[in-house]
Parts: C-alpha cells; sequence; structure tokens
C-alpha cells in the first residue's frame, strides 16, 4: 500500500452543544459552577460536571480491487443512503477495536490491521458533534452481507461511487483516495485541514481480533 498520510480536519466554529439541564445519573437539576476557568453544568448530589464534548465515532475503508464497501443505511441519519460502515466508540474499548466491532456488525466481515489514515468533524444534531476517525482494513475475510444499522452491501467501483451522505466521510474518503492513487503530496486541502503524522498502523493483541 502507499504511503499513508493521516490529516485532521479542524472543527468549524458555529456547533450547536446539547444543553445539560438535569443529571442523567439521579434526576437532580444542575446548576452551573465553575470548572477551571468556565461555567459548566453541575449535579450538587452527585458532585459531578457534564461538558459539550464531541461523541467519537470510526469508518471502515474496505476494498475489493479498485472497489470499496459500502452499506445502505437502514437507520436515521441519511436512511436508504450508501455510506461507510462505522458507528459510534462505545465505553471501555479502542478506536481500532470499534471500526472492526463496526464493520462486523454491519457487514459480517472479519477485519483485521486497521490503519488509521485521517480525523474529521463535523456538527451533529443527535450528539453535538462527531469526531470521526477514518480507517483502511487491510485485512478482512468473509463474505458481506447486511448486518446491524444497514439494509444492504455491495462493492462499488470508484466510477460509480454513489455521493457520500456525511460531510466527514466525504473528507475521509478524499484522503482515502489520495492515498490510494499515490498523491499524498496533493491531499486536499482547506483553510480548516492541517496534516498531521504519517501512517498510523495499529495492531491489535490476538485477543481482540
Amino acid at each position: 500500500m502507499p504511503r499513508c498520510l493521516a490529516k485532521v480536519m479542524v472543527m468549524t466554529n458555529n456547533l450547536e452543544p446539547i444543553t445539560w439541564n438535569y443529571c442523567p445519573n439521579c434526576g437532580e437539576r444542575l446548576v452551573l459552577r465553575q470548572d477551571d476557568h468556565e461555567d459548566r453544568p453541575h449535579c450538587a448530589r452527585c458532585q459531578r460536571y457534564y461538558y459539550s464534548n464531541p461523541t467519537p465515532a470510526v469508518c471502515c475503508f474496505v476494498t475489493r480491487a479498485d472497489e470499496i464497501l459500502l452499506g445502505q443505511r437502514g437507520v436515521e441519519p441519511r436512511r436508504g443512503y450508501w455510506g461507510l460502515p462505522g458507528g459510534y466508540v462505545e465505553l471501555g474499548e479502542t478506536a481500532e477495536e470499534a471500526a472492526l466491532r463496526e464493520l462486523l456488525e454491519e457487514t459480517e466481515l472479519r477485519g483485521a490491521r486497521p490503519s488509521l489514515i485521517g480525523v474529521s468533524s463535523q456538527q451533529s444534531r443527535f450528539t453535538g458533534a462527531v469526531i470521526v476517525l477514518g480507517y483502511i482494513i487491510e485485512q478482512w475475510e468473509g463474505d458481506p452481507r447486511p448486518g446491524s444499522d444497514v439494509t444492504a452491501v455491495r462493492f462499488f467501483p470508484k466510477a460509480q461511487l454513489p455521493r457520500l451522505p456525511f460531510r466527514a466521510h466525504r473528507e475521509l474518503y478524499a484522503i482515502f483516495d489520495a492515498i490510494q492513487s499515490g498523491a499524498t503530496q496533493s491531499l486536499p486541502t482547506t483553510p480548516q485541514t492541517q496534516p498531521i503524522a504519517t501512517p498510523h498502523k495499529v495492531e491489535l493483541p490476538p485477543q481482540n481480533r
């Protein structure tokens, strides 16, 4: 595979944070209290602050010759659109484990050797904002079948690839496409794009594969 160049897409400034009004643990009404240098919602009973942080998510690039695997979304947002396999990172797992888990859940493919190619961020009406990590799945096995959250899976030739429904995925696909074509010196850049490190290949321990 050509040398990877990961990039980070810096989030826009017009994000609408989710408003915390009540403690989800005990139901107590939250009050603003200073945490470090800023007032944040705080539960006096639980002694806990609540933050408006982006939600981490992952997406997977699975290839077969010059084709890329997409799943037709069976849930909102963008139900019915063809998109990259992926989803949210669960508590207690790494982003790499999340990528392989989501791939298995949505396509029934068992992947290995996830390689980080970039990070993108976008606003979300469900969580306020998401940070999406894109991974090339360098090894995989099985026959793709629709699993959870998708109604169909299919390999698309690049020339017939439908428009991906999420901006973060489109930005990560542009990086993926540049890597696949060997054009890493001309990776797409915007005023909100900054290059970071070179290939970040992750080897999971055997019990997690």
